[in-house]
């Protein structure tokens, strides 16, 4: 085994000292690298659902009684939608043409509460179909011609995104 003279001690402690700082200071780089910039994301716009309210045709309505609402939700937004309430709509209740041209004109329909509280999943870009047991009754004042009708009712809708 051979010795190291003075010149080769030399050598070997300037390299290890240059390895020490090169390792120092590429640990330094790595803990202090950072970064910044601009992200940028566009969001989409809501589209307004779609709501249409229909009287039970399998059960109908007649002075003094109630029926189930049926409401048709069209949602056309690529995101899934929440129903939590129903309520009466602006606008007339109507009864399908038939009835109409008969004379039911008064139908004395009427959703049953001022809010119906409900908890309906409509997923994107779909058509749901949902009914509340009780949510029509029909007044006294309504047309005789209005019996045996189906009716078509405005109603509102109030709920929230449920994209997780």
């Amino acid at each position: 085994m051979r010795k190291l003279d003075r010149r080769g001690k030399l050598i070997l402690s300037v390299a290890a000292a240059a390895a020490v700082i090169v390792n120092a200071g590429a640990a330094w780089a790595y803990w202090k690298l950072g970064g910044a910039g601009t992200g940028v994301a566009v969001a989409g716009s809501a589209v307004e659902l779609k709501l249409q309210g229909r009287s039970d045709e399998a059960t109908p309505l007649y002075p003094g009684g109630k029926a189930a609402l049926t409401v048709t939700v069209t949602n056309q937004n690529d995101f899934p939608v929440k129903i939590t309430s129903i309520s009466p709509g602006g606008g007339k209740v109507t009864a399908d043409s038939a009835h109409r041209d008969a004379g039911c004109l008064e139908t004395g329909v009427v959703v049953s509460r001022d809010v119906l509280d409900v908890s309906w999943e409509v997923p994107k870009n779909t058509i749901g179909v949902f009914t509340v047991p009780g949510g029509l009754r029909m007044t006294n004042s309504s047309d005789t011609a209005c019996q045996g009708a189906t009716f078509t009712i405005p109603v509102t809708a109030k709920g929230l995104s449920s994209a997780s």
